[in-house]
């Protein structure tokens, strides 16, 4: 079984979210951590800088570790991604130049139209012939998703994720619809990592279990999905979380890929990807 690192970026900086819900909601988790004693009042402030993303110093963890992963950036706004989709490029750029896999996340996910244009503006940002890959911010998916996903020409998709809400797709292994392969989410932050530093050593502990369950199952992929927003000391049990488990990984002795890496497994062929030569 391989490991296959993502990353969605669902925020750059403070500034964007002065129209939207982030903010007040962010500072209500925060206090209440606060008040449950889970987080320090520097801690807390902490958490509205400036840069909210933290791209960079993720990669640079990342590249340290000997990980080739992949970040998800968006090209619409929506659901509290409220930056402007050009205001990716420097960091597509930085993260291209560092030959890191790049997807979209993202936004129109029931409809040919919206998700065409969010892909030619995608696209614009990509060199030629660039495999195109995606991931839907806040996993939203309905019966009619992968169909235009394979028709608008994407390889791959990330979006399916097995959980106990039955909101979510469930799928634990990929599979193949039309000319898409579906490379679902086996663990992720969001819904499973709590800001209760108590409970660490119990999430640590069902992480191991997931893992063991796709090593039951013979998945050829393990894939983690860690937003970069919780590389931060704001964040600390997040953080220590996926540091431990990226350690973890490497005791092990696992190989991690990318999902340009997992297609040329998948299909037996190599894919277009000259910018990774």
């Amino acid at each position: 079984m391989k490991i296959i690192i993502s990353h969605d970026v669902d925020h750059l900086f403070l500034k964007e979210h002065f129209k939207d819900s982030f903010l007040l909601g962010n500072l209500y988790r925060s206090l209440k951590q606060l008040a449950e004693g889970n987080i320090s009042l520097n801690t807390l402030l902490k958490r509205f800088p400036a840069q909210l993303n933290r791209v960079k110093e993720l990669h640079e963890f990342n590249k340290k570790a000997g990980i080739r992963e992949t970040f998800f950036f968006g090209m619409r706004k929506g659901l509290n991604l409220s930056y402007e989709w050009k205001d990716t490029q420097p960091f597509i750029d930085y993260l291209l130049k560092e030959k890191v896999l790049i997807g979209m996340h993202g936004m129109g996910y029931n409809s040919f139209d919206l998700l065409q244009e969010e892909t030619n503006r995608f696209k614009t940002m990509l060199p030629k012939h660039y495999p195109l890959g995606i991931r839907n911010h806040y996993l939203r998916m309905d019966e009619i998703t992968l169909g235009i996903m394979e028709k608008i020409g994407f390889l791959f998709d990330s979006t399916y994720y097995t959980t106990d809400n039955t909101k979510y797709h469930a799928a634990d292994s990929v599979f193949l619809q039309g000319s898409i392969w579906e490379i679902p989410i086996n663990i992720m932050d969001a819904g499973f990592v709590s800001n209760n530093k108590k409970e660490l050593i119990d999430i640590k502990i069902k992480t191991l279990a997931k893992i063991q369950k796709a090593e039951n199952n013979n998945q050829p992929f393990f894939v983690v999905n860690f937003h970069d927003l919780y590389f931060s000391d704001a964040y600390p049990v997040y953080k220590q979380w996926y540091e431990w488990l990226i350690s973890y990984f490497l005791e092990q002795n696992y190989e991690f890929i990318d999902f340009l890496q997992a297609l040329q497994i998948l299909n037996k062929q190599t894919v277009n990807a000259d910018r990774f030569n």
